[in-house]
């Protein structure tokens, strides 16, 4: 009987110390996010010395997962590099963070901002080697004749790729670029190029607000302008009668009362022009109907 009841009080030690546990892991996940709250409040408040001493009172934690570890020496990691430019220190909380969640949402930036980081530092050997582990700056061959023309720390620049830049350019500038010498030419200015976009981007001007601002507005325009290719532009009905019409009426006023043989080409782009205009202001219109638009002028100052 004695035993019994030791094996008894043996399962209810052992049940008492699991309470335990579980109550000390609550009280542990309660004090990480306090420590993790005191940080970007001190932070926000340029606290930079005391934020980091926060984040760092969680590191101390035995039994923090791999990714809440990663993701303390990522948060760390920033307040060195953006904000207090020790990048020394930076460097080594970016490797910390990269080397204990290799897959978590911050790698990209981590690994950008750890390219900078060392450079800045001086260490330009594991800059170089580090920037040539990183994949996301390649490109695919277009085809199997496709041929690398240059490369950027180890990472092909496809003749496609330069080819594709040099058709972006306006028809003038294209014409410019017809002998091999001057192609090579283009082909390096565009590899200058890239290594500015790399820089950049490594640097997060991506994230800088006036420049996602712009490229918010850049989008928008080519959107409209491709939503109107589609949907405005082949509403447009030009009828001969009509272009000789519009010639008539504005001879005088547009045309110096010259012969429409001589001015029909301009007189075919006044015409279209024309159209084109009152086509998108119908399409407006019709639009501003369906969603109920409501204008008050009397509040534009």
């Amino acid at each position: 009987m004695a035993r019994a009841y030791s094996t008894i009080g043996a399962i209810a030690l052992v049940t008492l110390m699991l309470a335990a546990g579980c109550s000390k892991q609550a009280d542990h996940t309660a004090s990480i996010e306090m420590h993790k709250k005191l940080a970007t409040e001190l932070r926000d408040n340029r606290l930079y010395d005391a934020a980091v001493q926060e984040y760092q009172k969680i590191l101390a934690y035995d039994n923090l997962d791999d990714a809440t570890r990663a993701n303390i020496n990522y948060l760390i990691a920033r307040i060195y590099f953006d904000h207090v430019q020790n990048y020394g220190e930076a460097a080594a909380y970016y490797v910390r963070a990269k080397t204990l969640d290799p897959k978590a949402d911050f790698i990209d930036e981590a690994s950008r901002n750890l390219v900078t980081a060392l450079e800045k530092s001086g260490n330009l050997v594991t800059a170089k080697r580090q920037l040539n582990q990183m994949t996301d700056i390649a490109a695919k061959p277009a085809n199997d004749s496709d041929v690398a023309v240059a490369r950027i720390g180890g990472v092909p620049v496809w003749r496609s790729q330069v080819e594709d830049a040099l058709a972006a350019l306006p028809p003038d500038v294209q014409k410019q670029v017809l002998s091999k010498g001057s192609k090579v030419d283009f082909m390096h200015q565009y590899v200058g190029t890239e290594l500015l976009y790399h820089a950049a981007l490594r640097e997060n001007y991506d994230k800088d607000p006036d420049i996602e601002k712009q490229m918010s507005q850049y989008n928008r325009n080519l959107l409209v302008q491709k939503y109107v290719l589609d949907n405005v532009i082949p509403k447009i009905q030009i009828d001969t009668a009509d272009v000789r019409n519009f010639y008539q009426a504005n001879k005088a006023s547009h045309y110096n009362d010259a012969p429409y043989d001589s001015v029909k080409a301009q007189v075919f782009l006044d015409y279209q022009s024309q159209k084109a205009q009152s086509a998108y202001a119908d399409y407006i219109s019709m639009l501003a109907q369906k969603e109920h638009v409501e204008f008050f002028d009397e509040n534009v100052k």
